[in-house]
């Protein structure tokens, strides 16, 4: 058996937790047997890894990913605040251009665009702000060469930090619980269906 994951993330009831003792920690019930997996198949791994926050910790139970803020009971993603900072001032240094210099290097014009790729993960809709940057760059090759800002791609720019000011990062789908007890069969727009996949598509099974 080979084979490698970065990361994997599970959700799991509030208080579902089975005891891991190599760490002396309470994981939710799911974690746990796969930590005993990877012993038994000597795969290895870091304490550090296996990260669990349940509510009680710190303000909220926080999961930081990627330096992200991951909420997963207010269902939101958010960028860090030093990370936001660091977002804003390098497109700030980017934009501050003088009389002298109203140019970049290919490989400063991709470093922006990769840092604010990296923020889309969290402000999708501000993906637009790169259109006339990628135009600007297009066919080009060499790191060193020298592309012209212009006042399009300076308003995209603006247009991106105004929002990263007061942008509040992704807000999921809220969760509802519910199980068949809350079906009303009386009412025909209510209906139980069981699903399953295979590799030929999906079967759907109404009792």
């Amino acid at each position: 058996m080979l084979s490698y994951m970065n990361d994997n993330f599970g959700a799991e009831e509030d208080g579902n937790l089975e005891f891991y003792e190599p760490y002396g920690y309470y994981y939710p019930c799911p974690q746990t047997p796969m930590l005993r997996l990877w012993d038994e198949l000597r795969i290895p791994y870091e304490f550090k890894k296996q990260v669990y926050r349940p509510p009680g910790i710190g303000t909220s139970p926080v999961i930081l990913i990627i330096s992200f803020h991951v909420d997963p009971n207010n269902m939101t993603v958010t960028m860090t605040a030093d990370r936001l900072q660091s977002l804003i001032e390098a497109v700030k240094d980017f934009w501050h251009i003088t009389d002298e210099q109203w140019c970049h290097t290919l490989k400063k014009f991709l470093t922006l665009a990769g840092h604010a790729n990296w923020s889309f993960n969290v402000f999708p809709l501000l993906k637009p702000c790169l259109s006339n940057l990628y135009a600007k760059i297009a066919g080009k090759e060499k790191m060193n060469v020298t592309i012209y800002l212009n006042q399009v791609l300076l308003a995209d720019l603006r247009w991106y930090l105004d929002h990263l000011k007061v942008a509040s990062g992704v807000h999921l789908f809220g969760s509802e619980e519910w199980n068949i007890a809350d079906l009303d069969f009386a009412d025909s727009s209510h209906e139980l269906i069981y699903i399953n996949a295979s590799p030929n598509g999906l079967g759907l099974y109404f009792p």
